[in-house]
């Protein structure tokens, strides 16, 4: 079991996010606009479904 994270960067729960479900490495230029209306979201050039960051809010909920 872990009782704590100590971290000194500030985007833990972005590497908690990827590890949710798949992701994509992409391009920094890609539209914004297109992704979202695929459901993509975007992690500087990392891609990731909608549903990585509710399976993450789902699992955090029962952690807290």
């Amino acid at each position: 079991m872990v009782d704590s994270i100590v971290t000194t960067c500030g985007g833990i729960e972005e590497d908690f996010i990827k590890c949710m479900g798949h992701f994509y490495v992409g391009s920094f230029n890609m539209n914004d606009h297109e992704m979202r209306k695929n459901n993509l979201n975007r992690i500087g050039n990392i891609f990731l479904e909608s549903k990585n960051y509710e399976k993450f809010e789902d699992w955090i909920k029962v952690i807290f």
